[in-house]
């Protein structure tokens, strides 16, 4: 039975379960994203719809309805012009999950911006009871949420450095696309998730907090010396994807990140 015909009668969104979601999850699989029959839609699940709506054209829900059922059918048959899939661009669900939040910003002056707030009360635990402002640095909150949204545990900390391997992690051998590289910075440390390398020779990294904001920016290979993380439930990238000049190019004006405080 096709995916169409699945959710023909009511479209599937999260918080689903039962044999309907497995097989959008093992179809969405099947095109290249990270994803296995569990029959649950998840935080994984959602990230995953979302983005292939995205670079299907269609209106970005999350919900798996009659439109996305038929694209997905079309993707899987491989007769539908639908953008390279995940596996293929190399982004690992994270990092789709960040890259959906660039351009979110602290609150001017003193007010705060609740959708930063909210990511912290969502943390639960220390986090919440200790990110009260967004004045407070949001790096790390900002990684542990795009963990959290695709199910996965990150430090549950608010220090930074905390993702040098105090979480569940593995170490690569040096720098992929999606891998979580902490840095020392002056009066702490910051978390940036790799994008890829400019044509100037620095490390793009998505992070939060960085010039009061969520973007990509350049990093000096030389601040990278905390290492390279990778979620320690998630397969980790093939050799031929670890590496500097494995890295794609992502193209910046070299000026490199100062402000992450």
């Amino acid at each position: 039975m096709t995916i169409a015909a699945l959710v023909a009668a009511k479209p599937l969104r999260m918080g689903a379960s039962g044999d309907a979601v497995k097989q959008v999850q093992l179809a969405l699989k099947s095109v290249g994203y990270a994803l296995t029959g569990t029959g649950w839609f998840g935080p994984a699940t959602d990230t995953a719809v979302e983005t292939f709506q995205k670079r299907a054209g269609l209106y970005v829900d999350g919900e798996v309805g009659p439109l996305t059922g038929a694209a997905l059918d079309l993707a899987v048959a491989g007769r539908a012009p639908v953008p390279a899939p995940a596996k293929e661009i190399g982004r690992p669900l994270w990092l789709e999950a960040g890259i959906k939040l660039i351009g979110t910003k602290e609150g001017t002056g003193s007010k705060d911006n609740p959708v930063i707030i909210d990511w912290a009360k969502d943390e639960g635990g220390d986090i919440a009871a200790e990110y009260t402002h967004d004045s407070i640095p949001w790096c790390a909150l900002f990684a542990n949420h795009i963990l959290t949204k695709v199910g996965l545990k990150g430090t549950k900390t608010l220090w930074a450095l905390d993702f040098a391997g105090n979480w569940p992690a593995m170490k690569l051998a040096g720098p992929a696309v999606g891998a979580f590289a902490p840095m020392k910075r002056t009066g702490g440390g910051h978390i940036t998730v790799v994008v890829g390398k400019d044509q100037h020779g620095n490390v793009m990294g998505l992070g939060g907090n960085q010039s009061d904001a969520v973007n990509i920016e350049p990093f000096a290979t030389s601040r990278l010396n905390q290492g390279f993380w990778w979620p320690k439930d998630v397969p980790s990238p093939p050799a031929s994807q670890i590496g500097f000049n494995h890295l794609p190019v992502v193209r910046s004006d070299g000026r490199v990140s100062t402000n992450e405080a």
